[in-house]
């Protein structure tokens, strides 16, 4: 028949009062759910409550739906399945390879979130799901038996199919949602051996299906996320499913298949808001067969898919207009940029020490665009012979990644954002079956020039050692795999992944977290609000909890507590760090656990007591050291060197000034310690008043000296206020350091910053901020001009605190060639002080050496001085 009289009878099979009917059923449900959704439609709140409450009955009904389809057609099934499987060696290699990937990412690659909080959505729609019935995601949330009590919800953006799943699964393993990474295994040699059958269903050609199969499973990508909980391994998973159940109905062409079809295709659209354009496809090869009659083909398949759409057309209507991603490239206009990004960072060569850059191979691309170019050749080779075969196969990619287009328009689908890379898994089978066409065709041609008795062995050995070829490539990265290189900079999923590791270490109790993202607790079934929750709550509501939690209420300070520099300049979220700075200072906390997670932050578990009731700005409040005042009448002008008390001079040269304001009930078990370097000044209660101490001349050292205030309470044994204030002596001639007397310089990574650390900030080492001395950065040496001067040479110095990830430094003093002194090495969080006698020394050195690696070793000298 040709192809106009085709059309022809195809557009009157159509017109008959039932396919009409269904054809308009089919449209209208779309059009009404975008209508009502349109921003300036008025009618929002009434797509807001079907997306909660509708989905999840919806989703039970196509599920009951589908099992009695399927139990109607078993036995069809297994006729035309039989008819499909090729040759038993075929089979045996594809599952013996399935089991075989499956086993090296179980082992090689730890279960772990790699995109965090998109993950964590997922998880805590499924606990709504599970609980309540309704399919948004509960951001805050207490746990209360079996009951879950949203203290906070919303739509979720995210499609609903993979929470159902999660859903259907917590009867049978639990609501702790942790058995759900076992469950993303399992689904890879699943989706591997259904992508196999529905190549060999659709081509004939197992070698094709074999090889495009295991192109597609060995990408590190695709490993990597089937050992996550994304949604993009459901995603091959049900692409598979729906291109073999296309294909059992397009064989049979009855009008229970096509509705079985319409089910699956329906769930499919259900793992991206853009799945839905790939339904296309679909739905253009499907056309001459459900209109090749006037049945009820046409009208079941089209009403079926629409209605049961429903669920992600909710979604996509509700979220008309909402900005997913912005920053340096936000979604629209960025399309052709993103895919010549994007195949940069899929072609990187590997790093210095032959690491994979990205977790994608190079030779995978580049396969993919010599098939690509070989399909059209062959689509355009035999469709001038008069077959077409491969032609409608080009149409059916083109139509089916329309999908890809709106991921990368849409969402910036940028891969040199880590978590972006999670796209491709989307293109990844279709790169994959193109990649692999080449081959497979090669393989058969040589093999086809033996005899005809030895070719299909040939083509099989062939097959063979090109899948122990690709496999041995991609395996030979284990230790990439072992390291996580996907997202291994992504630091929300290191800090979810530390928290929960700390967890692990702790007793079995109920607990209730205070965090920014509170649904990632929720979402594996524990307690959680947000800071702004718990600040707006009395103070006998915060004890209501510490009681019901028996005191295990914990307080997370996280990334979005931390700057800037902390989140990917092309992230549409902001991250407001005084938010937990308000919340520290009102609230009683004690802390339990530091954890680094990047040079820039720290993970910081607390205690959680309830709000404090005293000012922190009252504690104590501190004057400058001051010099030549006389001994005032109000309080002893003594030094406790800690064995006996030493009375000043008259001659007092420094005076303490300090005032104690806070008058609470919750000073009486405060204590306040005031240290001059090593010798201790006070040690008292905390008493309300304005006080001065003198200290006296003999006790101050030449150079920098350090005042500590540290204000304590006894009973919880917490630190309220540190604070330090620095004194210079000048007697005797001691002096500060001064750039010129930097003679020589050279470090390893960056410039000499005098007053300033290596980044041109303020010097700080664990905490305490630092006005004079240099910022340098391991390895390093400085040389310092002595010219036998000076007799002594005194300098504190330790990590700066802007970056936290050093594996380690030391530090030497060398004097003309002789090392006078040498530190431990020391990590963040310690400052040091040395001093070295440099009598006679010419030329001095401070030398600086990395213990491994010289990352984020930034250096900090405070307070050099020379003693003459």
């Amino acid at each position: 028949m040709k192809i106009k009289d085709s059309i022809l009878l195809t557009l009157k099979n159509l017109l008959h009062p039932a396919g009409l009917i269904g054809l308009v059923i089919a449209l209208i449900i779309p059009a009404i759910i975008w209508f009502l959704g349109r921003p300036s439609g008025g009618h929002k709140e009434i797509i807001r409550q079907l997306d909660l409450n509708l989905p999840l009955p919806l989703f039970l009904f196509q599920m009951a739906v589908a099992i009695i389809l399927f139990a109607f057609l078993n036995k069809d099934f297994r006729e035309w399945f039989k008819g499909i499987l090729p040759q038993k060696p075929f089979s045996i290699l594809a599952i013996a390879a399935a089991i075989g990937i499956a086993v090296f990412a179980g082992t090689q690659i730890e279960a772990r979130h790699r995109v965090q909080s998109d993950e964590s959505v997922f998880m805590s729609v499924a606990q709504n799901m599970y609980h309540n019935h309704e399919s948004g995601t509960c951001n805050q949330g207490i746990f209360d038996g079996s009951h879950l009590n949203c203290i906070a919800k919303s739509n979720s953006f995210k499609t609903k199919g993979l929470a159902f799943l999660y859903f259907l699964g917590m009867p049978l393993f639990g609501t702790d949602l942790h058995w759900i990474f076992n469950a993303e295994l399992l689904m890879l040699p699943l989706a591997f051996l259904l992508m196999f059958l529905a190549i060999v269903a659709w081509t004939k050609q197992p070698l094709l299906a074999f090889l495009a199969a295991l192109l597609m499973a060995l990408q590190p990508t695709v490993l990597f996320q089937f050992r996550a909980m994304s949604v993009e391994p459901l995603y091959i998973f049900l692409s598979a499913l729906s291109l073999f159940i296309f294909k059992w109905a397009y064989d049979r062409n009855t009008v229970m298949h096509w509705a079985l079809l319409a089910i699956t295709l329906a769930f499919f659209a259900q793992t991206r808001q853009e799945t839905a354009f790939c339904l296309l496809s679909f739905i253009f090869f499907a056309f001459p067969k459900i209109l090749d009659k006037k049945d009820f083909k046409a009208p079941t398949f089209f009403v079926t898919l629409s209605l049961f759409s429903v669920p992600a057309l909710l979604t996509i209507s509700y979220f008309q207009g909402f900005g997913f991603q912005g920053g340096e490239f936000e979604a629209h206009g960025h399309f052709l940029e993103d895919l010549k990004r994007n195949w940069i960072e899929m072609t990187r060569p590997l790093k210095e020490n032959g690491e994979l850059e990205n977790p994608f191979l190079t030779y995978f691309n580049y396969l993919f665009a010599i098939g690509g170019v070989y399909l059209l050749f062959r689509a355009i080779y035999d469709t001038a012979k008069g077959c077409k075969f491969y032609l409608w196969m080009l149409v059916f990619l083109v139509l089916y990644h329309v999908q890809t287009y709106m991921i990368l328009e849409n969402v910036s689908g940028d891969f040199s954002i880590q978590i972006n890379q999670r796209y491709s898994l989307v293109m990844l089978p279709s790169m994959a079956f193109v990649a692999a066409l080449p081959i497979a065709h090669a393989i058969e041609y040589f093999a086809a020039s033996a005899s005809k008795k030895e070719a299909k062995p040939l083509a099989f050995a062939g097959m063979v050692i090109v899948a122990i070829i690709l496999s041995a490539w991609t395996f030979h990265y284990k230790e990439d795999f072992n390291k996580n290189i996907m997202y291994n900079r992504n630091h929300l999923t290191t800090e979810e992944h530390e928290i929960l590791g700390w967890l692990k270490e702790q007793p079995e109790a109920d607990r209730l977290f205070i965090y920014g993202r509170p649904w990632h607790f929720v979402g594996y079934g524990v307690s959680s609000i947000h800071y702004d929750k718990a600040r707006q709550m009395s103070d006998a509501e915060l004890q209501k909890y510490i009681d019901k939690y028996n005191g295990e209420v914990y307080y997370i300070r996280g990334l979005d507590c931390w700057d800037s520099q902390t989140y990917h300049k092309k992230a549409v979220e902001h991250r407001i760090a005084t938010t937990c700075d308000v919340f520290e200072r009102e609230m009683d906390l004690v802390g339990v656990k530091n954890i680094l997670i990047t040079n820039n932050y720290w993970v910081q578990i607390a205690k959680f007591n309830g709000r404090k009731h005293y000012n922190p700005t009252n504690i104590i409040q501190v004057s400058e050291p001051a010099k030549g005042i006389a001994a005032p009448a109000n309080d002893s002008a003594t030094v406790t060197t800690g064995e006996s008390a030493v009375e000043n001079t008259s001659e007092a040269p420094l005076l303490l000034n300090y005032n104690l304001k806070e008058q609470a009930e919750a000073t009486r078990n405060w204590a306040l310690r005031i240290t001059l370097d090593r010798f201790l000044v006070k040690d008292t209660a905390y008493a309300p008043g304005e006080f001065n101490v003198l200290v006296g001349y003999d006790k101050l050292q030449p150079g920098y000296n350090t005042i500590r205030y540290i204000v304590t309470d006894t009973q919880k044994n917490t630190k309220l206020a540190d604070i330090s204030k620095y004194y210079f002596n000048a007697a005797g001639g001691a002096s500060a350091l001064e750039q010129g007397s930097i003679t020589e310089h050279r470090q390893d990574w960056g410039n000499l910053r005098w007053n300033k650390s290596i980044e041109n900030h303020e010097m700080t080492i664990n905490g305490s901020k630092f006005e004079n001395g240099f910022g340098t950065h391991a390895n390093s040496e400085t040389t310092i001009g002595l010219e036998g001067k000076y007799r002594a040479f005194r300098t504190s110095f330790g990590l700066d605190d802007e970056s936290l990830c050093s594996e380690g430094v030391s530090v030497q003093i060398i004097g003309d060639g002789q090392v006078l002194a040498t530190s431990p090495v020391f990590q963040s969080g310690v400052v040091h002080t040395l001093t070295a006698n440099t009598e006679g020394v010419q030329k001095l050195v401070l030398k600086t050496t990395a213990k491994g690696s010289i990352d984020c070793s930034h250096v900090d000298f405070v307070h050099p001085v020379l003693i003459p």
